[in-house]
């Protein structure tokens, strides 16, 4: 672990200074109050019972037996009461942790960049900070309350001890002393079984969806996947049960030695204490005090360290989110980013730009190379390629999701990593192939393109005319998702029918198109895309597409291979030349025919 729990657990402390002092320092004062009053309980039977003694051998006066049944009922009667304002006050202080801890993690993570959050270091590190959640920051502030509760009753019994004989102090802290260690190696090591499980866990829960979610579920259905899914979630779940419970084993049986070694103790303890009491040295109510703070100075002790092993093991798991916590985002605005208000398309230019993904572990190949072009402004480029080409890849660089490893990218003649990021991030309207669906009402899944005004309703039904959207839109306060009440499901085309209509919506001076039209019909398809020619006037438009068809009108076509440009220009010159953009088109387009002849020819195949 790189951080000690101390250390996390100050952090998360300073979490729930932040949040509430006034609460905090309540529930702090509330644990150490309960935790002496318990023995005020044993101190006040101590004394009832020697009163009765006294009584018993003659003495007539009863104010002290009174009183110390008084004080008896009060150390019941009012640490009952402060216990109930503890709990109360422990919901409301978690509740508001919890918010307070959700609201910092997403800002943390939302200012991170795209090229972080893809890295495999922030998955991985993601991953075990999950494996208990946030929770597990929560739960090193409760180690810190329950730790005021026990040292207010490991300070008062030794005080207690210590005035009835001092070698019970020494005998309570010998049984006690190796209890920490046991607990400390055998938590390390059920850590370290779960946290080199975390793959294991991953496909078992990987597994586990094919039978939960619907689309999976149906594959395990038609194509019989039930046996061969379950002796895989078995074989594992099987096989990190039995590390687990040998880790288990291990530690219940060396409890076992730790129970021993503490009656050793407890006799020799009971053997001074009863020497005492024939002695003379103290009453009985002096012996039942002795034995009672005695064994509660143990379980306090052993529930203690206890719970600093598990506390030990969320810190592990915390220390991963306060990792996430304190990275940085790579790509960022320079300090003297050049501000500026795109409203309209700039010159982009593109001057001998290569790109190769980071990596950890070393220098990866390059994946795109030496790429010099223009897009002018109010300009429709399409970039075609095979998959792999380096197309989206490009689209990340324009975007500055990363920046190039080599050569430039301008902006109106300014390089890129000059601009102030968000600047240029508001000229941009982005639309990827994977692109995310918004549980909302249709009115706001269109209106969020542009959530710095308020939606305005017009132009997002404009834009859903644009898109096609609104051939199935009826009403556009409909939620969207049928887990919602009166909540409907739409299928992946409409899906994406929103997500073009986000963009239309808008209309940035720079628009980017990632397969906008992958789930779409072809006469959709062609409705989108003589929207874009008809609505985009003065707006540059980049579109990546696999559908050689929609890029006929483009202004300029580059045709990407292994992460270089080998042609470039208009449809009908690039068919002019006979090169790969011809060879590609035409590929498309005789099995385009092909597949509508046998749907002439063969009507019911395709139903």
């Amino acid at each position: 672990m790189k951080k000690s729990l101390f250390t996390v657990a100050g952090k998360s402390l300073t979490f729930a200074w932040n949040t509430n002092r006034k609460l905090f320092l309540l529930i702090i004062f509330l644990n150490l109050f309960i935790g002496s009053t318990v023995y005020v309980q044993y101190t006040s039977f101590a004394s009832i019972v020697d009163e009765i003694v006294k009584i018993k051998e003659g003495a007539n006066n009863m104010t002290p037996l009174i009183k110390s049944a008084i004080m008896l009922g009060l150390s019941f009667l009012i640490p009952t009461i402060a216990s109930n304002i503890l709990a109360y006050s422990r919901v409301v202080f978690r509740m508001q942790q919890s918010l307070h801890l959700e609201m910092y993690k997403i800002e943390k993570q939302s200012n991170l960049d795209i090229g972080t959050i893809e890295s495999n270091s922030y998955q991985t590190l993601l991953r075990g900070a999950k494996e208990w959640g946030s929770s597990s920051v929560l739960n090193l502030q409760d180690f810190v309350f329950t730790s005021a509760s026990s040292f207010a009753g490991i300070a008062t019994s030794m005080v207690i001890l210590g005035s009835l004989n001092k070698w019970l102090v020494l005998f309570a802290f010998m049984a006690a002393a190796p209890v920490y260690f046991f607990y400390k190696k055998y938590s390390k090591e059920v850590f370290r079984v779960r946290y080199l499980s975390i793959d294991d866990q991953r496909i078992i829960g990987n597994r586990i969806s094919h039978f939960e979610e619907l689309q999976k579920a149906v594959d395990v259905i038609l194509l019989q996947l039930k046996y061969w899914l379950k002796e895989q979630i078995f074989e594992r779940k099987n096989s990190y049960n039995k590390k687990i419970a040998e880790a288990e084993k291990k530690k219940w049986l060396s409890y076992g030695l730790l129970s021993v070694w503490y009656l050793v103790f407890l006799f020799a303890a009971i053997a001074l204490m009863t020497r005492e009491a024939l002695a003379g040295t103290i009453a009985v109510g002096g012996l039942l005090l002795a034995f009672n703070t005695y064994t509660r100075f143990y379980q306090t002790i052993n529930s203690y360290v206890e719970s600093i092993s598990f506390t030990e093991e969320a810190a592990r798991y915390a220390s991963k989110w306060f990792e996430l916590f304190e990275l940085k985002p790579k790509i960022i605005s320079n300090k003297d980013a050049l501000r500026f208000t795109f409203n309209q398309a700039p010159l982009i230019e593109f001057k001998n730009v290569s790109f190769r993904y980071p990596n950890e572990d070393g220098a990866r190949p390059y994946v795109l190379q030496n790429l010099s072009f223009t897009i002018k402004p109010g300009e429709k480029i399409a970039i075609v390629g095979v998959n792999g080409a380096g197309k989206t890849t490009l689209i990340k660089l324009l975007c500055r999701v990363y920046d190039p490893t080599d050569g430039s990218i301008l902006i109106n003649g300014t390089n890129l990593r000059d601009i102030n990021l968000h600047d240029w991030h508001e000229a941009l309207g982005i639309l990827f192939q994977d692109f995310p669906v918004y549980n909302s009402t249709i009115l706001e899944s269109i209106g969020i393109g542009r959530v710095s005004v308020d939606i305005n309703q017009i132009k997002v039904k404009e834009a859903a005319v644009f898109s096609g959207a609104d051939e199935f839109i009826n009403n556009y306060n409909q939620l969207i998702w049928k887990d919602f009440k009166d909540g409907v499901d739409l299928s992946k085309g409409q899906h994406q029918r929103l997500a073009v209509a986000r963009m239309f919506y808008r209309n940035a001076p720079v628009t980017i198109l990632d397969e906008p039209t992958a789930s779409i019909d072809a006469v959709t398809e062609e409705k989108i895309f003589a929207s874009l020619e008809q609505n985009m006037e003065g707006r540059s438009v980049v579109l990546i597409t696999h559908r050689f068809s929609t890029v006929k009108n483009a202004d300029t076509i580059l045709v990407l291979e292994h992460g270089k440009i080998i042609e470039q220009g208009m449809h009908q010159e690039l068919i002019k030349r006979e090169g790969r953009y011809a060879e590609l088109y035409n590929m498309q387009a005789k099995r385009y025919l092909e597949d509508m002849q046998k749907h002439v020819l063969q009507p019911g195949l395709s139903e």
